[in-house]
């Protein structure tokens, strides 16, 4: 300790009559400050900088066999590879028999890492040290040397957790934006295919990529996204979520205007239609962008099987969605305001198993509504073995208590599970639902069926305002483009789909060659007669 601070003081003494090396060496204004010609100097700086930090390594040691120049090698332990260090940096080093060496013959002639960069000053390196890379010191030179050594331990390539599919690619995206950017390259093997680098998080310094292919995407909405990504200023970025509020179009509307997935060949599809793709390192999720409304009722399986049954199955999700939305609501209204409309023998059904409940039915299914929410989290918030079996045992349970009871009557447990089942087809539209649900409800209980028509009229106007960059949130519905219905509430034969959406990519609009239909089958023997 005392050696220490004799030499600071030894620094003061030889540096009071320079100004220029007097202001590197406070630690409060050390950042940005140009790296000192003294070797003694730097290392005073980088030690006050990482002063009560105990994985920083600092390694001190004599280049070449005739020890011509000090230097030292800054590190992080645990965030480098020892052996890129010991192998690739400091043996070829301490071992060189160059009796002149600089940091250019050191970059070309002895260092054997692939990545290499130059620094000019502390908070530059600090920066790279700070991201697993080692700053490489030498003495007289005004820059350093940083080696990309970085060795994460990360989260091997798995099956998607939330995204499953039954055919189609099984691997998903992990916390590594290297690994991620790697997985998306093999999915599009393009020089087009471009990766911009953005570092935000004044504390974190997390790295954020922009990913779009040039020539597909418009470069006006490229501008755009890369200026609301580049403009946020906070401290910590932790997750993509963090971002997607900062660019999101519409902050106070319960419909998102920006997607996520945690599949590569969803966003690779999604990047080959125009959009532009963000990803942050240390979390699977990706964000794309825009985002219209029909995207949440497709999924990637769709483009993998045969188009009529993913047909059936769109249209059978966008009936998940009216009755997830609407099916609570609906009942209240008409048992509550319009009996009249169901047939005699269920009304009278109804009417029997309701009676003794002493709760007004909008009462019913908003409790029911708020049991479900309540085991919904507990079955995700636990562990997935034990999750799944509150889920289920205590929905059970609970339903049956509450009819035995006489709380609530059977039509309204039927009604809050064929609601939840449906939901779960539309997860991304899940918590859009879960609000407006409530206010669908609140209409049907004061006005009946006038006032699910008026929620309904809300809603689309709502919708219809909604722009996602400058996209309109219901395109292809509104504005009306039927050449995109191919895709919609059905999924046309791949030979049919031979352009991209319009208000996507203006500029390479084409992405099949024109009449390209299977020819029919003729059979061997018929040719061979003829």
């Amino acid at each position: 300790m005392f050696q220490k601070l004799l030499d600071k003081v030894k620094c003061w003494l030889l540096l009071r009559d320079n100004q220029e090396a007097q202001d590197q060496l406070p630690t409060e204004i050390v950042e940005g400050k140009k790296i000192a010609k003294k070797l003694k100097q730097n290392q005073i700086l980088i030690e006050d900088v990482f002063a009560d930090n105990y994985d920083i390594c600092i390694r001190e040691f004599s280049v070449s066999k005739h020890n011509i120049k000090d230097a030292f090698l800054v590190f992080i332990d645990g965030m480098t590879e020892e052996k890129v260090i010991s192998e690739n940096i400091l043996k070829p080093l301490m071992n060189s028999a160059e009796k002149a060496i600089d940091l250019n013959k050191i970059t070309k002639s002895i260092i054997s890492t692939p990545n290499i960069s130059e620094a000019f000053t502390i908070e530059e390196v600090v920066e790279g040290v700070t991201g697993g890379k080692a700053a490489l010191f030498l003495d007289g030179e005004q820059k350093v040397i940083l080696v990309d050594s970085v060795a994460f331990e990360s989260r091997a390539v798995e099956k998607p957790e939330v995204e499953t599919t039954i055919r189609g690619p099984k691997e998903s995206f992990v916390e590594d934006l290297a690994v991620n950017t790697s997985l998306l390259r093999r999915k599009l093997n393009n020089t087009n295919l471009k990766l911009e680098q953005i570092i935000l998080g004044q504390q974190t310094k997390t790295d954020v990529c922009l990913a779009y292919v040039k020539g597909v995407a418009n470069e006006k909405i490229v501008d755009e996204v890369r200026s609301r990504v580049s403009e946020i200023e906070l401290d910590a970025i932790l997750e993509s979520g963090y971002i997607e509020e900062f660019i999101v179009d519409h902050p106070l509307s319960v419909f998102s205007t920006v997607a996520n997935s945690e599949k590569p060949d969803i966003v690779a599809g999604k990047l080959l239609e125009g959009r532009i793709a963000v990803f942050v390192n240390g979390t699977p999720t990706v964000l794309t962008v825009p985002h219209i409304f029909v995207e949440s009722l497709m999924t990637a399986e769709d483009y993998y099987s045969a188009p009529y049954l993913v047909s059936l199955i769109r249209i059978i999700r966008y009936a998940a969605f009216v009755l997830a939305l609407l099916l609570p609501a609906t009942y209240i209204a008409v048992v509550s305001f319009h009996p009249e409309l169901l047939p005699t023998e269920l009304a009278i059904s109804v009417a029997i198993a309701s009676e003794g409940v002493p709760f007004p039915k909008a009462v019913e299914v908003i409790v029911m509504g708020f049991l479900f929410e309540i085991l919904r989290e507990a079955g995700v918030r636990m562990p997935r073995a034990v999750g799944q079996a509150i889920s289920i045992v205590g929905a059970l349970i609970l339903g049956d208590a509450a009819i035995n009871a006489g709380l609530v009557g059977a039509p309204v447990v039927i009604v809050t599970a064929l609601t939840a089942i449906s939901s779960f087809i539309v997860p991304p539209l899940t918590d859009a639902i879960t609000i407006l649900r409530l206010v669908a409800i609140s209409f049907a209980s004061v006005m009946g069926l006038p006032g699910i028509l008026t929620f309904i009229i809300g809603l689309v106007i709502h919708l219809s305002s909604l722009r996602s960059f400058g996209v309109p949130y219901l395109y292809p519905l509104a504005p009306l483009d039927i050449k995109s219905w191919k895709d919609v509430f059905i999924r046309v034969p791949w030979w049919l789909m031979v352009s991209r959406p319009e208000l996507l990519s203006k500029d390479n609009r084409q992405r099949a060659k024109l009449g390209q239909r299977p020819s029919p089958y003729r059979d061997e023997l018929e040719r061979d007669d003829s």
